[in-house]
């Protein structure tokens, strides 16, 4: 069990090291200039992406693994209901932005990396992060593997919007107002001045 455990979060590194560079701006500058361009990149690395989060999965479901938990009754609709909030706030993160430029099947006419505010967006700076982490974290049952698998993606997620906003701060300077301004993951309470406006 300790051997699944220590394999799941070695190769969450690996799985982390290797989406963050191929996200990086230095990897895109690489591929640019072997002639891959917009929207070939984004296309390349959204499957690319999909795929080894696939083999990811698929080799941490093949480890050793014992349940952890499994919650019945009124709790259980509870955790589900927090699933279904979590999987409505990703999907309203793709309603401001144009999901075929996006997914790299349709070539954008702003920048690579655009910097949206509209929607959602307004509240949380990173909703597809936040509706990924309450639906993985309120599954109602659990295996000692999966949960560590949901930690080691809650990191990633937490680290990569990091270094996310690194690059959107260098290719948009009036992004840090916004940073200052708007949530990463948890919506805040409207200040009594907001409200009284």
């Amino acid at each position: 069990m300790i051997d699944s455990i220590v394999w799941i979060w070695l190769t969450g590194a690996l799985f982390a090291l290797f989406h963050s560079f191929t996200a990086s701006q230095g990897c895109k500058q690489c591929l640019y200039g072997l002639g891959l361009k917009e929207p070939h990149y984004r296309l390349t690395y959204s499957t690319v992406s999909l795929l080894t989060t696939l083999l990811w999965a698929w080799y941490i479901h093949h480890l050793a693994d014992v349940p952890l938990y499994h919650i019945e009754g009124w709790l259980a609709w509870f955790f589900i209901g927090v699933q279904i909030i979590g999987g409505l706030i990703a999907l309203a993160a793709f309603a401001p932005i144009d999901g075929l430029v996006f997914l790299g099947l349709r070539k954008g006419i702003e920048h690579d990396d655009p910097f949206v505010v509209r929607g959602i967006y307004r509240w949380v700076r990173h909703p597809m992060y936040t509706g990924a982490m309450l639906f993985l974290l309120a599954m109602p049952e659990q295996t000692w593997n999966g949960l560590n698998f949901t930690l080691v993606l809650c990191l990633y997620f937490i680290i990569g919007s990091r270094l996310e906003e690194k690059r959107m701060l260098k290719i948009h300077p009036s992004y840090a107002v916004y940073q200052r301004t708007v949530p990463a993951f948890i919506p805040k309470r409207p200040s009594a001045k907001k409200e009284n406006k």
